[in-house]
């Protein structure tokens, strides 16, 4: 028996470095891995196009001695976070670096790459070359000499040198970028990216750009704002108070997402941030948000509100008007006619349709239009009900009769949705087949369709104010490494004062105990906060595993299911309801 192994070519580098569908993409990867380093402040410089000048990418992170270099950074394919864990062991950041490649990214438009690490006293020093990698037969024997020299122990730090830029390939844009990496980094506090000399900041994200100076009871204030013109989603829209250099909580929109004006996605194009000085005694102990009804909350609120509004308007109002003054027209007929207590219901509903889906084609939206001014025409109670009061003082067997019609139409209506509700689950099926659908798909489907589990279960309503009561909780308790461990849906209350709690998980994964214990935790927390009376729960997935048959181990008043399963007993009672009809 003869031993082989295997060998890894050269041409590996440059497959890996194809992987990034831009070369903005690619730099970024540079900055991932500053970032993952702690560094605080990254510089990339890029030289004129056809200048034959070099990009250059430098940070203050931690940097690498010779035997991390060797031992880790060209260990390709390396997973960090096996052997580090999810976060740095200083700054708790959470590591971007996942595949262990991103040291190749340079190569997708450089021939040479020159890479120099300062750390605890040493600098280590080499140069990747394209030459070098064709004239050798594979990555383990590929020649790679490291210079070391002695630097002072404050130095530390990482410079990457892309030299010999193929002049054949798309050249980094500085704008380009800028937007990629202002999605990522534009609100993390302590990270400086600064490009051709110049800090990354709102001023760059592509768009309608605005400063000008506020004034407040307390004194002047800054503000500085850009409307995205961009498809490219923002990383915490809105704007960020700083008093006295320090963020105070989450950026806000100052009261504009409660106004119906404005659609929420138009909102999620604003970024900004004001800076204030003084004030400080409005702020709340931990900083998390200015206190609710100060003067310095009303003077922001007054004071922002027309400066986003203007910028919105100047953006993407002409694009909204049209858009609505089309499909208006063409609906204000069908309202016309209408009876006259409907008219005003039917417009705000369609203009709340025309703000939600704004951006969406207008042949789409139409049909949405046409539907609900369709289910609002053909209200046959209405005309029953009408007919039955005409008909009540009349003798009883005419008014019999009309009683009889709202049975009949009662039935037609039961008929119609039990036909509505099998096409449903046709999708709802049909989506839980296709191996990318995720749990977050199936809870957006499920949520305002809970007829799906049984007719007891739609008798759940959402209640605002024990919603809120529980956010609260939630947010206090599912943060840090559980804030993406929360329970999907919670909703309150039935005919008996009961409450539920529905775990998604996907359609192709595998129920196990821990997913059982999980959801049951869920509960529990719940219980420990005072929620006292009965939460059911439904657990939800693929099909069940082993370790869940054993029905002793379960807890009162908890189902689990497996999507293949509800979808054919929901079938089955509208199916039902159809031949029983």
């Amino acid at each position: 028996m003869s031993k082989s192994t295997f060998k890894v070519d050269t041409r590996l580098a440059y497959l890996l470095s194809e992987n990034y569908r831009s070369p903005e993409k690619a730099l970024k990867e540079l900055v991932d891995n500053a970032w993952d380093a702690e560094a605080l402040r990254v510089s990339i410089t890029l030289p004129e196009p056809m200048s034959g000048d070099a990009i250059i990418v430098e940070d203050d992170g931690a940097g690498m001695t010779l035997n991390e270099l060797q031992n880790e950074y060209l260990n390709v394919a390396r997973n960090r976070r096996q052997r580090s864990g999810d976060f740095t062991p200083n700054l708790r950041r959470k590591v971007k670096g996942r595949k262990g490649i991103g040291k190749f990214s340079g190569l997708m438009f450089a021939a040479s790459m020159t890479l120099e690490t300062r750390a605890r006293g040493t600098q280590s020093t080499f140069c990747l070359d394209r030459d070098l990698l064709e004239s050798s037969e594979g990555l383990p024997e590929m020649p790679l000499e490291i210079v070391n020299s002695d630097v002072s122990p404050d130095v530390h730090g990482t410079r990457i040198n892309l030299a010999e830029l193929n002049q054949s390939q798309k050249f980094p844009n500085e704008n380009k970028l800028k937007q990629v990496l202002i999605a990522d980094y534009g609100r993390e506090e302590g990270f400086e990216i600064v490009i051709n000399g110049k800090p990354l900041g709102v001023d760059d994200l592509q768009g309608e750009y605005k400063e000008e100076s506020i004034q407040l009871s307390s004194g002047e204030a800054k503000l500085r704002s850009t409307v995205s013109d961009q498809k490219r989603k923002l990383r915490k829209p809105g704007i960020t108070v700083r008093i006295d250099g320090k963020v105070v909580g989450d950026p806000s929109f100052f009261g504009l997402d409660k106004d119906d004006d404005i659609p929420r996605k138009l909102l999620d194009k604003c970024y900004g941030e004001i800076e204030i000085t003084g004030c400080s005694d409005d702020v709340t102990a931990d900083w998390g948000a200015i206190i609710e009804g100060s003067k310095t909350e009303q003077d922001l609120i007054s004071s922002i509100q027309p400066v986003l509004r203007e910028q919105l308007k100047s953006v993407y109002g002409q694009e909204m008007h049209l858009a609505q003054a089309r499909l208006r027209k063409r609906a204000k007929d069908r309202i016309s006619r209408l009876p006259e207590n409907r008219r005003a219901f039917a417009d705000e509903a369609i203009k709340k349709i025309l703000d939600r889906f704004y951006q969406e084609p207008e042949d789409k939206l139409e049909p949405v239009v046409n539907v609900l001014l369709n289910a609002i025409e053909l209200n046959d109670y209405r005309v029953v009900l009408e007919h039955i009061n005409d008909a009540k003082r009349s003798e009883v067997s005419r008014f019999s009769e009309a009683l009889e019609e709202f049975g009949i139409i009662e039935l037609a209506m039961v008929a119609e949705q039990a036909r509505s509700r099998l096409r449903f689950l046709d999708y709802l099926e049909g989506m839980c087949g296709r191996k990318e659908t995720l749990e977050v798909h199936v809870h957006k489907a499920i949520e305002k369709n809970l007829w799906i589990f049984g007719a007891e279960y739609s008798l759940f309503s959402s209640n605002e104010t024990l919603r809120r009561q529980v956010e609260v909780y939630l947010n206090s308790k599912y943060v840090g490494d559980r804030e993406d461990k929360r329970p999907d849906l919670f909703l309150t209350e039935n005919i008996n004062g009961e409450r539920l709690l529905i775990e998604f998980k996907r359609p192709n994964h595998s129920l196990r105990f821990k997913d059982y214990q999980q959801a049951t935790a869920y509960r529990n927390d719940f219980h420990q906060n005072g929620i006292d009376k009965q939460i059911n729960v439904i657990l939800i997935g693929g099909k069940l595993g082993n370790d869940l048959s054993i029905q002793e181990r379960r807890e009162p008043n908890v189902k689990i299911m497996a999507f293949a399963d509800l979808i054919s007993s929901a079938r089955r009672q509208c199916q039902w309801l159809l031949e029983a009809k």
